[in-house]
Formats: structure tokens, C-alpha cells, sequence
């Protein structure tokens, strides 16, 4: 997905947390239960730390999210669930790289199957379309942290990006970033995600988001009407208990 778009998902999610915090709770739990079978200490699983870090942005207690690291480490006997990509091409050559979390696969691809099909997408063999794609993680950030004593109480500000970011970024291991509006996106790869997270955190920069992404290499333009209708499309597909995130090569 286009970073303005995600930035824009993440503006909204914070605007309707409580309407949305259900489905948010079961979609990370998915994420969590996957991670934590493979590695259940999440500084040394990045996925398992990326997913406790959406965690916290649906507002959920450490107390929680303990709990459900506790019950999906290393438990054979728990339901089963399966990463699943699916790839199409739609009208103007945009390309979707669809991926679905799931305990049935069959129910999966036939959900996201038909609602491609009402909007006139074509599926493709499979590497048809990944090969377009990049996987990077992104680091998404709002400001700096500010921790005041106020009445004896620990009070957080978040202070506005500013040119001390940018100076300060190029010292680490990223690969690239961009700052837009309030949001800073920063790329890095799977090997030195956690440092860059790690330094990152410590120089009390505010993490507002972090995913294993895949960016597109090539993007294709699109006339307002078609933006609307891919915008559309990925809403209602981000609907489905199954889809977890859709990255496009759309501008």
C-alpha cells in the first residue's frame, strides 16, 4: 500500500478506535498467535514485536497481550492458522498483493475471489505479481517523546517532527525515509529492523506503527475515478476476517 495511504488508514484508526476495536482485536490476535509460535520473546522476533506494537494501538493492557503471548507460544493444540498471499491484476494494470491470515484457506480464497470478481479483477498465477513488490519493513513516526512531572504524575507530549529528525535519521541503519504532514516513514530491512528500532526507541522517538510491507517498485498512475475505486475495493477487502493487509503499485 502507498505510504499516504497507510498514513491515512492510521489517522482514521486513531479517530475510530472504539467502533473498529473489535475487529482490530481479532485481526492483531491472528498476527500474535502466528508470531509467537515461531519465537515467543519479541526482542528477538521482529514480527511478534511489530504485532504487540499494533496491540498496544487498540489500546489493550500488558496484562492482555501477555496473556495471549502466553496461550499461543509453542501450543500444539491450538487452531492452526496459515499466511496465505493472493495475486491479481485489476482495470489500468493496478496490481493487489493480497495477504489473508487464516485457519481455512478455501473460505479465504473464495471471500476474496468473489469480491475481486465484482469489481472486474483478474487472478494471476502465483509470482505473477510479487515479483513487482519489495519487502521492507516500515517504522512509522509522529514526533518525539516529551515525559514531564506534573501533580507527581508521568504526563507524555509528543513533540512535532522537526529538522532534528532528519539529521538524526541518516546516523542509523535505515534505508530511506520521508516525512509528510506529522508522519515520518522510515525503510529498513528485515536484518536490521530491530536495531533501528531499538535506537529509535531510545532516542524516544514515538513508533506509531511498524509492518513487514511490500512496496512497490514501479508505481502506475491513476485518474480520480479510479483512486476512488481502489480505495473502495481495498476498504471492503480489509473487511474480511481473513485479509490481513493489500499492498498495490497504484501512485
Amino acid at each position: 500500500m502507498a505510504w499516504h495511504s497507510k498514513r491515512h488508514n492510521i489517522k482514521h484508526r486513531k479517530a475510530a478506535q472504539d467502533s473498529k476495536k473489535a475487529k482490530i482485536y481479532a485481526k492483531v490476535a491472528k498476527i500474535i498467535q502466528m508470531a509467537a509460535e515461531k519465537w515467543d520473546n519479541p526482542s528477538l522476533n521482529p514480527t511478534l514485536d511489530a504485532a504487540i506494537k499494533k496491540w498496544k494501538q487498540a489500546w489493550l493492557s500488558k496484562e492482555v497481550i501477555q496473556k495471549a503471548i502466553d496461550k499461543w507460544a509453542w501450543n500444539d493444540t491450538w487452531e492452526k492458522l496459515v499466511e496465505i498471499f493472493y495475486e491479481w491484476y485489476g482495470p489500468s494494470g493496478v496490481a493487489l498483493y493480497i495477504k489473508c491470515i487464516t485457519p481455512n484457506t478455501n473460505r479465504s480464497w473464495a471471500n476474496v475471489r468473489a469480491l475481486l470478481a465484482k469489481y472486474g479483477w483478474n487472478l494471476w498465477d502465483p509470482w505473477s505479481v510479487w515479483w513487482q513488490f519489495a519487502e521492507k519493513w516500515e517504522i512509522f513516526i509522529s514526533g518525539k517523546i516529551l515525559l514531564e512531572k506534573i501533580k507527581w504524575k508521568d504526563v507524555e507530549t509528543i513533540l512535532p517532527l522537526d529538522d532534528e529528525f532528519e539529521l538524526w535519521i541518516m546516523d542509523t541503519k535505515a534505508e530511506d525515509y520521508e516525512i509528510e504532514d506529522w508522519m515520518a516513514r522510515v525503510l529498513t530491512t528485515r536484518e536490521d529492523y530491530m536495531a533501528t528500532v531499538s535506537v529509535l526507541e531510545n532516542a524516544w522517538w514515538k513508533i506509531e506503527q511498524s509492518d513487514l510491507s511490500y512496496i512497490a517498485e514501479n508505481v502506475i498512475n491513476l485518474d480520480e475515478r479510479g483512486e476512488e475505486k481502489l480505495q473502495t475495493l481495498i476498504e471492503i477487502l480489509e473487511e474480511d476476517e481473513d485479509v490481513d493487509t493489500v499492498w498495490h503499485n497504484a501512485a
